[in-house]
C-alpha cells in the first residue's frame, strides 16, 4: 500500500497539474506480469516536473493546523533551498537560491522537526514564481540517491544494476522506489541482468514470510532469469507447502509468480506439479482453493504468451483440465478461443446443456468461444443451443457487437508497447489481464468462496499506456459477466 504522506502528495501534486493543465502525470507501463508499482518513481515525478530541490525545513506549520478538527486552508511549512537537483534557472529566477533569503512556501501536512530534509518539486505555473508539490521527506542517504539517479542511462541492465542494491534497502523509500524502477523496467533489460542476480538472496527473500506478496512475485520474477536446479527444487517445494509451518504460509504469496518461476526454471515438466496441485482437481481426491486455482491460471496466461519457455500446447493441455470443474470453465474458455484451441468444441457444448443454477454464467462465454470459431462444427452447434436457451445466445450476439466496436477502438490505439519510453514492448504488453467471472458465483451452495474479491485483489492491472489488445479483451470478458448475470436473474433463466 502506498504510503499515506505518498498518497496525499500525489493527489495534491496531481490536483494542481489538473488544474493548470501542465504535465503528464498517466500511470506507468508494468513489465513485470505479476506486480504493479505502487506510484511513480523519483526519476519519473523529477522528468515530469521542471524543478526539483533538496530543502531544509526551517518553519513547520503551527501544531493547530495539523489537528484533525482544524479548519481554514491547508497548513504550510517554509523550506531553505540546499540543493537544486533539476530546473536550477526557474529556482534563481523564484529567489529560491541556495543560502538564499526567499524560502520555499509549500503544503506541509505532517509534523516534522525543524532541519528535516525534503524532496520538492515545482512547475512554472506563475513565473517567475513556481508552484511547489507537498513535500518528500527523504534521508541523508536518499539525499545521494536521488544524486545518482540524474547520471543513470535511461534504461537498460546498467540502470537496474543500481536499484538492485536497494530492493531490500533499509531505507523504506528507497526500497519502494528501487521495486518501483523493476516493475516499470522492459523485460528484456530483466534478463539482461542475469549475470548480476544473486539466486541464493533472491530465495532467501522470496522464503522470508515478512516479504511482501507484491516483492516476493518480483524476486520469483528475477529468480526465474538466473536460478539453478537447486533453486528450482526448493520453489517446486514451496509450492506443495513441504517443509513450510502454518506460521510461516505468508511465504507462498504471490503463488502466480512462483509457479511461473518454477515452469521458467524447469521447463514444461513443472506443469505437471502444477497440474496435480492446482489444475487437477479431481486427481486423488485433490481439491485446491480457489485462490490457488486461479494464481495457476494468472501464471499459465503468462507462459501461454511467453511462447519460449514451454510450448503453448503444453499450457493449454492444463488450462483444458478445468473443463472438468464446471463452476470454473468460464476461468479459461476466453483464453482457448484467443489461442485457437478449436478443439474443445463437444466439451463446451455438453457444458453448456448441463450448466445449472450455479453455473449457468457458463453459457454466454461458450456461446462467444463457437462464433470465434471459424469451423462448421461450432456454427451448427450455436444453432443447437440456440433451441436450448435464445437468451444466452442472443446476449452473446448482443456482446459480439459490443466486442467489434471495442476493437475497432482499439486498432486505433498506439502500437503494441508504446507506453514503454523507446517503445519496447515491455512484458506486461505481451500477456492478457486475468479475467475471469467478474461477480460472485461462488455464493451457491458448494463453492468455493470469494472469487469476485480474490481476482480483483490479484489480478494485476492492465498497462496504461500500452497492451490495448488486453484492455480490449478486458472490456469484453466484463461486459460478457456483467450482462449476462444481470440478465440471469431469477425467472430470466433459459434451457
Amino acid at each position: 500500500m502506498m504510503p499515506p504522506h505518498r498518497s496525499l502528495r500525489r493527489v495534491i501534486w496531481l490536483t494542481v497539474a489538473a488544474a493548470t493543465g501542465i504535465g503528464s502525470f498517466g500511470q506507468p507501463a508494468q513489465a513485470c506480469p505479476f506486480c504493479s508499482a505502487v506510484s511513480l518513481t523519483f526519476a519519473q515525478e523529477i522528468a515530469q516536473s521542471q524543478a526539483a530541490v533538496i530543502a531544509r525545513l526551517i518553519e513547520p506549520p503551527p501544531a493547530s493546523a495539523l489537528g484533525p478538527t482544524a479548519e481554514g486552508p491547508l497548513p504550510k511549512g517554509k523550506f531553505a533551498v540546499v540543493e537544486v537537483l533539476k530546473g536550477d534557472d526557474l529556482v534563481t529566477d523564484a529567489g529560491h537560491t541556495a543560502g538564499g533569503e526567499k524560502p520555499v512556501e509549500t503544503i506541509l501536512l505532517e509534523d516534522k522537526p525543524i532541519g528535516t530534509l525534503f524532496l520538492l518539486m515545482g512547475m512554472d505555473v506563475e513565473a517567475p514564481d513556481l508552484v511547489w508539490s507537498s513535500p518528500v521527506r527523504v534521508s541523508e542517504r536518499a539525499v545521494e540517491y536521488l544524486r545518482k539517479l540524474q547520471d543513470l542511462p535511461e534504461q537498460g541492465p546498467e540502470r537496474l544494476a543500481f536499484f538492485l542494491d536497494h530492493l531490500e534497502d533499509a531505507d523504506d523509500a528507497l526500497a519502494r522506489d528501487a521495486y518501483d524502477e523493476f516493475a516499470v523496467a522492459p523485460y528484456a533489460d530483466v534478463r539482461n541482468l542475469k549475470d548480476r542476480l544473486d539466486p541464493a538472496k533472491l530465495l532467501a527473500w522470496i522464503e522470508d514470510p515478512a516479504v511482501q506478496a507484491n516483492r516476493r512475485r518480483l524476486y520469483a520474477t528475477l529468480l526465474g532469469v538466473c536460478g539453478s536446479d537447486a533453486e528450482a527444487k526448493r520453489i517446486a517445494a514451496i509450492l506443495s507447502g513441504e517443509g513450510i509451518a502454518a506460521e510461516h504460509a505468508e511465504v507462498r504469496g504471490g503463488l502466480d509468480a512462483l509457479i511461473a518461476c518454477s515452469v521458467a526454471l524447469q521447463g514444461a515438466p513443472a506443469l505437471d506439479q502444477v497440474d496435480e496441485l492446482f489444475l487437477d482437481r479431481k486427481r486423488g481426491g485433490n481439491a485446491a482453493p480457489f485462490t490457488e486455482t486461479y494464481a495457476a491460471v494468472m501464471a499459465l496466461r503468462f507462459l501461454g504468451e511467453e511462447s519460449d519457455l514451454v510450448p503453448r500446447e503444453r499450457v493449454l493441455e492444463s488450462l483444458r483440465l478445468l473443463l472438468d470443474e464446471p463452476k470454473l470453465a468460464d476461468l479459461v474458455i476466453a483464453d482457448l478461443a484467443r489461442w485457437q484451441d478449436w478443439s474443445v468444441i463437444d466439451r463446451l457444448v455438453t457444458i453448456f446443456k448441463d450448466a445449472k443454477a450455479d453455473n449457468i454464467f457458463v453459457r454466454e462465454p461458450i456461446v462467444n468461444y463457437l462464433r470465434a470459431c471459424p469451423l462448421p462444427a461450432a456454427a451448427a452447434a450455436i444453432e443447437e443451443l440456440e433451441a436450448i436457451d435464445p437468451d444466452a445466445v442472443r446476449r452473446a450476439a448482443t456482446l459480439a457487437g459490443l466486442a467489434g466496436i471495442t476493437a475497432a477502438a482499439g486498432s486505433e490505439a498506439p502500437a503494441e508497447g508504446a507506453g514503454s519510453p523507446t517503445g519496447e514492448v515491455v512484458l506486461a504488453d505481451q500477456i492478457g489481464a486475468v479475467v475471469g467471472d467478474e461477480d460472485p458465483t461462488d455464493d451457491a451452495p458448494g463453492s468455493d468462496g470469494a472469487r469476485t474479491m480474490v481476482e480483483a485483489e490479484s489480478a494485476p492491472q492492465p498497462p496504461a499506456a500500452s497492451g490495448w489488445k488486453w484492455a480490449v479483451w478486458a472490456a469484453v470478458v466484463l461486459a460478457v459477466a456483467v450482462l449476462g448475470r444481470a440478465a440471469l436473474q431469477p425467472g430470466s433463466t433459459g434451457g
